[in-house]
């Protein structure tokens, strides 16, 4: 589905917040390199790092402002340049914003909070992040719009899909990937609460 990052996300961070306590913010639908620029596809809306940037430090700004301890940012989409913007503005809020710089910062990509080498891994609507959807919103999933037989993976078959066949998907494996996200999620909240 078209703003399956944000979506994926958005039910992950609600898991999560039913076993440690905390407010989940809306989703937040905007990207830094995406497949727009790098593959030409057209449902992707790009915005510029700054943007990103900027908009990670006015949230985090007001919920400094409202008192909050800890945020945790967990992100769906992993465009390398995405990821380190996020991360840059989570580890240098406290020193440029000055103001609530005891609120601790996690900002992740969502596939981060799972064992390390668990498999299969963030993906481009592959096997991972297909099970993940048809576990949360099924009726978003039409697999049946891809060929029944042949490669749907890779740019050159046209799909945009990167990783594991979606094909393969099952709610059971979206389950089991989002159990694994969420614990790990839970333990950083542990861990940072507790000051570990």
């Amino acid at each position: 589905p078209i703003g399956l990052d944000a979506l994926k996300v958005w039910h992950l961070a609600q898991m999560a917040a039913q076993r440690t306590g905390g407010v989940v913010l809306p989703p937040i639908f905007a990207g830094y390199q995406t497949m727009k620029p790098y593959a030409g596809f057209k449902k992707t809306i790009e915005v510029p790092a700054e943007v990103i940037m900027c908009l990670a430090n006015a949230l985090l700004d007001q919920l400094a402002d409202e008192g909050f301890k800890l945020v945790v940012i967990i992100m769906g989409h992993y465009g390398a340049e995405h990821v380190k913007a996020l991360q840059h503005a989570a580890e240098n809020w406290p020193k440029v914003r000055g103001k609530g710089s005891d609120m601790k910062i996690i900002a992740l990509p969502e596939y981060r909070f799972r064992p390390e080498g668990a498999q299969p891994s963030g993906d481009h609507a592959g096997l991972y992040e297909t099970s993940l959807m048809i576990y949360f919103r099924p009726e978003l999933v039409d697999l049946s719009q891809l060929p029944a037989e042949g490669p749907v993976t890779g740019i050159e078959a046209g799909f945009g899909i990167g990783g594991e066949d979606p094909r393969k998907a099952t709610p059971e494996l979206g389950q089991k990937i989002a159990e694994e996200i969420v614990a790990g999620i839970v333990e950083q909240v542990r861990q940072a609460v507790q000051g570990e």
